[in-house]
């Protein structure tokens, strides 16, 4: 087991950590920076800034980069994403869920990120679509998974005519 890098943008969303070596990055502009880094969440942890979805990936991709990184996971660390992700070819593998589901790669996946040009869309809301567009227009694999969602509605809410 190598190490891994799990970006979150609160520390809320610390859940269940895979296992080898776990890094904790908190993506956000400082608001949960003291309360994050004053948890002690059994892992490294560290905060980089970041204003916006694409500007927290790769806040969380830059640093998992410098640590030498095995996988990244953000927005949440999954088993789905862990197995998806524990090869040597690159790999990306995208959650179905709006607005933006979890993202996860390995490290033979980030060093295709230097390569691209990073646009502004990217930092905002659209790095999903920007990571899919380059992985298929380089021919890299791209896993679409659909983790289990909250209800947004109760599920047995009464119709009435």
């Amino acid at each position: 087991m190598g190490i891994n890098v799990i970006g979150i943008t609160h520390p809320a969303q610390v859940g269940a950590l895979p296992g080898g070596t776990n890094v904790l990055v908190l993506a956000d502009d400082g608001t949960y920076a003291d309360e994050f880094l004053d948890t002690d969440f059994r892992a490294h942890q560290f905060v980089v800034r970041a204003h916006g979805r694409g500007s927290a990936f790769f806040g969380v991709a830059d640093k998992a980069r410098e640590l030498g990184a095995d996988r990244i996971f953000f927005g949440g660390a999954h088993d789905t994403a862990a197995v998806l992700t524990a090869g040597e070819d690159p790999v990306l593998v995208l959650g179905v869920r709006p607005p933006g589901g979890p993202i996860a790669c390995n490290a033979a996946f980030v060093e295709w990120l230097d390569r691209w040009p990073r646009p502004a869309r990217a930092y905002r809301e659209d790095v999903d679509h920007w990571l899919a567009e380059n992985a298929l227009r380089e021919g890299l694999r791209v896993e679409l998974v659909s983790w289990r969602m909250e209800p947004t509605v109760p599920m047995r809410r009464k119709l009435t005519a």
